[in-house]
C-alpha cells in the first residue's frame, strides 16, 4: 500500500482519491466528468505523476472540493492538506 501521509500532509493524488471516496465517486467517474478517458486518473496514479495545479483543481472540484492557498493558521480541520517531500 502506498504512503498516504507525509507528516500531516498527503500526496496530491491521494487527496483526489480521498475526495472522490468522500463524495461517493469512482476515479472513473472523475475522469469521465473531466471529459477524459475513463482510465485518465488511474493512469496518473499508476505512473506516479503529479498533475499540474489546474488539473488537480479540476479533479477536486468534481469531488466537491476546492484547491486553495490558505494561511497555515486558518486551515479548516476537515481540509485535505497536500504536502511535498
Amino acid at each position: 500500500m502506498e504512503e498516504l501521509w507525509i507528516g500531516e500532509h498527503m500526496y496530491a493524488m491521494d487527496a483526489v482519491k480521498q475526495a472522490a471516496n468522500m463524495a461517493g465517486l469512482t476515479l472513473y467517474r472523475v475522469s469521465l466528468d473531466m471529459g477524459k478517458s475513463r482510465q485518465y486518473v488511474n493512469n496518473i496514479i499508476t505512473r506516479g505523476s503529479v498533475p499540474q495545479a489546474d488539473t488537480l483543481a479540476r479533479m477536486l472540484d468534481i469531488c466537491g472540493y476546492s484547491l486553495c492557498a490558505i494561511p497555515k493558521d486558518k486551515v479548516p480541520k476537515d481540509a485535505l492538506i497536500i504536502g511535498y517531500k
